[in-house]
């Protein structure tokens, strides 16, 4: 058995409120909008700077220089920082333990992970990655147009690693359709669905 996590839709505890609010106190509403691409109701917009981030497109300098040159005259990187670190408001403990007891019952254990600097500092200085047999990052992972190689590359190299085993899958987005449709994982969209079937 193999079980594969996705990082930010399972596993971080998205806190857009706060996000939001540090992000108003950087730009105005209306920036907010232009610039960020985030909405009052914090949904991205397509090709957005947020999406064009998350994507790939444009590296961690431009994408914290670009809203720097929109902030408030004052304004510091280490701001931009911890507004962007702030919509991952982190793993919940009740989480982690539950991966750590699947991971102490030998249970072979994946993660998935869109690739970008900011996410991947603040995972790498809060979190104890070795739960995990592997760690697969991509910009390929992107919310809006997952793609479906990722599945694909991280499929292979697993299946070389372990043999022909059952994939379980646990991702909150849709996406998750993809694996399931094209490579036979069982997909769940939250831990809560999985559990009742680890043992």
């Amino acid at each position: 058995m193999v079980i594969i996590l996705d990082l930010g839709g399972v596993l971080m505890r998205h806190n857009m409120p706060e996000c939001l609010a540090r992000f108003e106190r950087l730009l105005d509403k209306e920036q907010m909008a232009q610039v960020l691409g985030l909405q009052s109701n914090a949904e991205g917009t397509l090709d957005s700077l947020v999406d064009r981030y998350e994507k790939g497109d444009i590296s961690t300098d431009e994408f914290v220089g670009t809203i720097l040159a929109h902030s408030r005259e004052d304004a510091t990187r280490e701001e931009v920082v911890a507004a962007w670190n702030s919509m991952h408001g982190g793993i919940p403990e009740d989480r982690l333990q539950l991966i750590r007891q699947w991971a102490d019952a030998g249970h072979h254990l994946y993660m998935l992970s869109n690739n970008n600097d900011l996410h991947w500092h603040h995972v790498f200085a809060h979190y104890d990655l070795s739960m995990f047999r592997h760690c697969y990052a991509s910009h390929l992972l992107h919310l809006a147009k997952p793609d479906p190689r990722i599945y694909q590359t991280v499929d292979q190299a697993i299946r070389k690693q372990e043999g022909n085993q059952l994939f379980y899958f646990v991702d909150d987005l849709e996406a998750n359709c993809l694996p399931a449709e094209q490579l036979g994982w069982r997909t769940f969209a939250s831990l809560d669905e999985l559990v009742p079937i680890i043992r």
